[in-house]
């Protein structure tokens, strides 16, 4: 993807400063983020390990964003990429992966922020942890005012953390650092994947060595009431992808009888989910077409589970 233009021709005007290879990269993409952009930029000029670039794609917002982001040029290691419109989150992710220069890629959304220590303390892992090829870290969730309301400690021993991939994405987007030749490797983001490119990622990258998870909250993510409201469309596509990336897991990851059982119950719960997205867009006959296939998948998963007895009969 090395020079490619994303979205077959309404490539990005950029910039780009300075001749040496950063230890990492640090992928941004920018859409309407102008409220929060400045303050997940500072958070990453604030950090304490200073090899990094910024490969910052603005994705053709409507609100200041690009103003935003051009004020923070003067910073020689922040390349930032220009787009006409917006091209997708999927494949605005898989160019900036394009454009990054550093041994190991790390994340940070738009609107999230990072611990001034986050990139030195994972950099120091991955160096001292040959096998690792994934590394997140623990997450505070934060509202509108940059307040905590909430938190995410997923397992730190490597076959737990394995086992809860099985049937979820434990490795928050913005506190994830990787390998990228790993990534490079098995072709970055899916391109399939909308909405789920970053699990999508993790599943191809396992094939490859190991995951691992700091027990520190060195990154915060911003949970917002807009970022959670869909449209009907929107949520039958989150759905589907979030079934196929459930049934991705089962045939990517190497699991044990307790991962086999928690896949078995995420496929269910995501068939079931599909099932009601469908209907809740008036695809009625779709719907109920689904939520059969469901049962007839998996009755026992469905049935022991509360979460798809209360989709299916509440």
């Amino acid at each position: 993807m090395s020079g490619s233009e994303p979205g077959g021709g309404a490539g990005p005007t950029h910039s780009r400063r300075g001749d040496d290879t950063p230890c990492v990269s640090v992928l941004m993409t920018i859409y309407n983020a102008c409220p929060y952009l400045s303050r997940s930029l500072d958070s990453l000029v604030a950090q304490s390990f200073r090899d990094w670039e910024l490969i910052a794609v603005e994705n053709g917002s409507r609100d200041e964003s690009a103003a935003t982001l051009a004020g923070y040029e003067r910073d020689a290691r922040i390349r930032a990429f220009y787009l006409k419109s917006n091209i997708g989150r999927t494949p605005a992710l898989r160019y900036a992966f394009s454009q990054a220069r550093g041994k190991y890629i790390a994340v940070l959304d738009a609107d999230d922020k990072a611990h001034p220590q986050r990139l030195l303390k994972q950099v120091d892992h991955l160096e001292s942890h040959p096998e690792t090829v994934l590394l997140g870290t623990w997450v505070d969730y934060i509202d509108s005012r940059d307040a905590v309301i909430g938190e995410r400690t997923p397992p730190t021993e490597a076959a737990a953390l394995l086992r809860h991939m099985a049937g979820e994405n434990p490795i928050v987007h913005s506190s994830a650092m990787y390998r990228a030749a790993a990534a490079s490797e098995v072709g970055g983001y899916p391109e399939n994947k909308p909405y789920s490119q970053d699990y999508g990622l993790w599943l191809r990258l396992l094939g490859r060595g190991a995951p691992a998870m700091l027990p520190e909250r060195l990154a915060q993510f911003r949970i917002l009431s807009s970022s959670m409201t869909q449209s009907r469309k929107q949520e039958v596509e989150v759905a589907r992808d979030l079934l196929q990336s459930m049934i991705d897991a089962r045939e990517m990851l190497n699991l044990c009888k307790e991962g086999k059982r928690r896949n078995r119950e995420a496929i269910a719960i995501a068939r079931v989910r599909y099932a009601v997205a469908l209907a809740r867009s008036r695809r009625l006959v779709e719907g109920l077409r689904a939520a059969c296939r469901a049962l007839t998948a998996d009755p026992i998963s469905i049935v022991n589970n509360r979460i798809t007895r209360g989709f299916l009969w509440h």
